[in-house]
């Protein structure tokens, strides 16, 4: 029998591999949609001028370029992550124009300016409110609201620190429509956090969230 972690790398081996298969003109094609369902899905989970995350997609991932700009152009604070020693995540504020560079611990670009931790995100300020939302990726998600990330526990150890602290925020995982699986779909160890809902192409889906 497979241990958990050899069906997760069978599974992200799976949906990668469909992911790279997806032309690039149909890939770009579904950013408008994610974008549309993404930014009602905020306006009703969050007070307008409420504080969101989001990220910046990259490769085959859905892409999300589309989203953050309309989060922002909504009124949204939007806060994209970015990635810190022990797989912790710290936050910047995005705004057009803003600066980027290459993370020192992913394959990915992250923008430039003042971090802010889990406690600042958390609790806001004068200027930004306390956050709302979570827009996060996945590789699959089930739909009993398990989530399979790329293995690094990034967003795991996030979610972790804010229900820590006793926060209670809505989250949305971005995923293709296929890749949102029965329930037990997605298996899932102690430290991984389910998430509310699944944002696809074709709108929001519900899932049963953690007791």
């Amino acid at each position: 029998m497979k241990s958990t972690a050899e069906r997760k790398a069978s599974l992200r081996a799976e949906v990668w591999g469909r992911r790279r298969a997806m032309s690039t003109a149909d890939r770009a094609a579904t950013g408008v949609r994610i974008a549309a369902h993404g930014i009602a899905w905020a306006s009703a989970a969050v007070p307008p001028g409420g504080t969101v995350t989001a990220y910046r997609s990259v490769g085959a991932e859905p892409p999300t370029l589309e989203l953050v700009e309309g989060l922002h152009t909504a009124g949204f604070h939007v806060l994209l992550p970015i990635c810190e020693p022990g797989r912790q995540l710290s936050w910047v504020e995005w705004h057009p124009g803003v600066d980027y560079e290459r993370s020192a611990f992913a394959p990915v670009l992250e923008p430039v300016g003042p971090r802010l931790d889990a406690r600042a995100v958390h609790e806001g300020n004068d200027a930004r409110p306390p956050l709302a939302a979570i827009v996060l990726p996945a590789t699959a998600l089930d739909a009993e609201g398990r989530r399979l990330g790329q293995g690094g526990g990034y967003y795991d150890r996030f979610l972790a620190r804010l229900d820590d602290g006793g926060a209670r925020v809505s989250t949305a995982a971005v995923v293709f429509d296929d890749e949102v699986l029965p329930a037990g779909g997605v298996p899932d160890e102690p430290l991984d956090r389910r998430v509310d809902a699944a944002l696809t192409p074709s709108g929001i889906r519900p899932l049963r969230n953690r007791a």
